[in-house]
């Protein structure tokens, strides 16, 4: 990897409505001016290989940083995090009890359920409720394909996403089809600026005063998957919560994060990034070094922080 001030220096930055450096910033940090023609981006994809995706976020909802954020990508495990809100709504909607418990059965077994084989051998019963938390935090896929069955299929998540603003992201199979990610096929995709908006909207816009929004955050901040991807780049102390996705092979590998510097020094609400790289060349500890570096690079532009 190149050197990451060799990135900073070299990125030759085109920003919309001036510096974001701190030493520069308004006394608003809640408006965050766009940035583009970021060639750390391209320097980042260039050297492990295939395809990079990003988009930001910010606290307000807008759209502030993309690099081919328009572009689709397969989502892999990241359509995780939505999906335990398509199970709060359906939930409020009074169309499945998600704390009701239920046995798990031998047909529910799928290629890798922590969770839920944990559950299996213990012969103890769940809730999709439990479900959710464990498909986010750990990423389990037979916990994913319980409450994608409860509440209508890959077809209901789509229309959820439609109904909450997205128009782009699309799921079309269950686990672990969903990741097969074949060149060209638009199913089960989305755009890293679609996916960072509609996680803007169902964890962060409005949480404080919502207890689903604040779960599947919490969910999210203890994830137990992710530790060298994006949360290896933003410094110590800041708040994160992040759903991975990884395709097998090496053919996708993604990471989705909700963060936030201290109140204390940057009075914001969390900011939404969104990662997804197709086709990498480069060993996966590399890709998910670039993934640090790709929130290193932003940390260092919106808050001037090296």
């Amino acid at each position: 990897m190149v050197d990451r001030r060799t990135f900073i220096l070299s990125s030759g930055l085109l920003l919309v409505g001036g510096c974001v450096g701190r030493s520069n910033a308004s006394d608003d940090r809640s408006s965050i001016p766009a940035i583009s023609n970021v060639a750390a981006f391209a320097e980042i994809e260039e050297a492990i290989g295939g395809r990079l995706g990003v988009g930001l976020v910010s606290p307000d909802g807008e759209l502030i940083l993309s690099h081919r954020g328009g572009e689709r990508f397969a989502m892999c495990s990241t359509f995780k995090a939505p999906l335990a809100s398509v199970l709060f709504a359906a939930h409020e909607a009074g169309t499945v009890d998600m704390f009701k418990k239920f046995d798990l059965k031998e047909a529910d077994r799928v290629p890798y359920m922590p969770f839920v084989e944990k559950k299996l051998a213990e012969k103890l019963p769940v809730s999709l409720h439990e479900l959710a938390g464990a498909a986010v935090m750990t990423s389990d896929n037979a916990a994913a394909n319980l409450i994608l069955k409860a509440t209508g299929g890959p077809e209901a998540f789509t229309k959820f996403v439609r109904a909450n603003g997205d128009s782009v992201t699309r799921l079309d199979r269950m686990e672990p089809e969903l990741n097969e990610n074949a060149p060209g096929d638009p199913r089960d995709t989305t755009t890293p600026e679609a996916m960072a908006k509609l996680m803007h909207k169902l964890a962060v816009n409005g949480a404080p005063l919502d207890i689903d929004k604040l779960t599947l955050r919490k969910w999210m901040e203890d994830s137990k998957t992710g530790a060298t991807r994006i949360r290896a780049g933003l410094p110590k102390g800041w708040s994160v919560g992040n759903k991975t996705g990884t395709a097998s092979g090496g053919i996708a590998r993604n990471d989705i994060a909700i963060f936030k510097p201290p109140n204390a020094e940057f009075p914001l609400e969390p900011l939404t990034l969104t990662i997804y790289i197709d086709r990498p060349t480069a060993p996966p500890k590399q890709v998910d070094a670039a993934m640090a570096e790709v929130a290193r690079v932003v940390v260092q532009l919106i808050f001037g922080i090296d």
